[in-house]
């Protein structure tokens, strides 16, 4: 979720030290998986200073000075087309305060919003709190404030719904819709509008279509009240993976196979196309390309080996699972297990 702080390893920050003015932010952001903002704080905490933005006009500080108090920095980055630490750095020079989910909540703001849930509009304490809608709602549930689906604000942005279920943004916009979703433009301004699916049509999208996605990558009541078909799901996933049974479309092979011929790995690809490594392997293998990648093995299979490996040869562990004894050994070995001691001589 938006609202967890990136924790930093010795090594990524040695890595940012080592190489500022060296690498892009742009580039370490994408090789760590976290955002502009975290990269920008650890360089700051250390002294580096920051790149300098430029090319801004007169309207568009104005624009920015409007847009800073109702719109996460990303979003006013894509309003304004502009990059996420263009925002950032303009913002910083100014004094302006951007919507930055990740910031740390602190007593205080616990407190107003407690006090104000309920009693303002959401709008209004998003603009207080200079917190963006969703990331509000989600701060509320986990104060047990009342669900998101309260306070008179029925609507949720596409990237919300990406960050609420881990689905990704593509499948959202080019699957979902020919499956029923209903996505309708949020006007900013001229030529500019946003994303957003009502709560309604989210929850009935989500109910007739349990397939396409993970119950157990979504908090308890973040949909309001736990109706009995969430409750029912919730118990099924917990025993099996729901993606496994969806579908794949013609989109996501062609997808696929694309991303792997320029050198994406499992995770990489079910990461873009929302799958898991296991079907990504699968479907590689039913195009032809199992002579190019090793069979990925599935958590049951895992844990068959890690709990017989002991008792039973690798030669019966291999006609188990369909394998060779070479695979065998070979991921014991990768697992770090210890080997088996040799029977005795009798």
């Amino acid at each position: 979720m938006r609202g967890k702080k990136f924790e930093f390893t010795n090594e990524q920050i040695n890595y940012i030290l080592k190489n500022w003015n060296q690498e892009s932010i742009h580039s370490m952001k994408l090789k760590f998986g976290c955002s502009w903002y975290a990269i920008a704080r650890v360089a700051e905490e250390n002294g580096l200073e920051l790149p300098t933005s430029n090319d801004w006009t007169d309207e568009q500080i104005e624009q920015l000075k409007i847009l800073a108090d109702n719109y996460h920095y990303k979003v006013i980055a894509q309003i304004m087309g502009k990059t996420d630490n263009a925002i950032y750095l303009k913002a910083k020079k100014l004094g302006i305060i951007l919507i930055q989910d990740r910031r740390k909540w602190t007593t205080e703001e616990e407190l107003m919003l407690e006090d104000l849930w309920g009693n303002k509009s959401i709008e209004y304490i998003a603009k207080k709190l200079k917190r963006s809608i969703f990331s509000l709602k989600v701060k509320a549930v986990r104060m047990g404030l009342g669900p998101m689906i309260a306070n008179n604000y029925d609507k949720i942005t596409i990237s919300d719904i990406s960050e609420l279920l881990s689905v990704s943004r593509d499948r959202i916009v080019n699957t979902w819709p020919k499956l029923g979703l209903k996505i309708t433009y949020k006007k900013i301004s001229k030529n500019k509008s946003y994303m957003t699916v009502s709560w309604n049509e989210l929850l009935r999208f989500l109910e007739n279509n349990q397939y396409e996605w993970d119950s157990r990558n979504l908090e308890k009541y973040m949909l309001g009240m736990e109706p009995e078909w969430l409750i029912e799901k919730r118990k099924r996933d917990i025993i099996e993976n729901p993606l496994w049974y969806r579908k794949w479309t013609k989109e996501e092979v062609v997808t696929t196979e694309e991303l792997f011929n320029i050198g994406k790995n499992y995770q990489e690809i079910s990461q873009i196309i929302n799958r898991s490594e296991w079907a990504v392997s699968n479907i590689l293998h039913q195009l032809g390309y199992a002579y190019r990648l090793p069979q990925f093995w599935k958590g049951k299979e895992l844990k068959y080996l890690i709990d017989n490996y002991k008792m039973v040869t690798y030669e019966e562990i291999a006609e188990s699972l369909g394998r060779t004894e070479k695979a065998i050994g070979s991921k014991v070995s990768e697992l770090g297990l210890s080997k088996r001691k040799k029977a005795e001589n009798i």
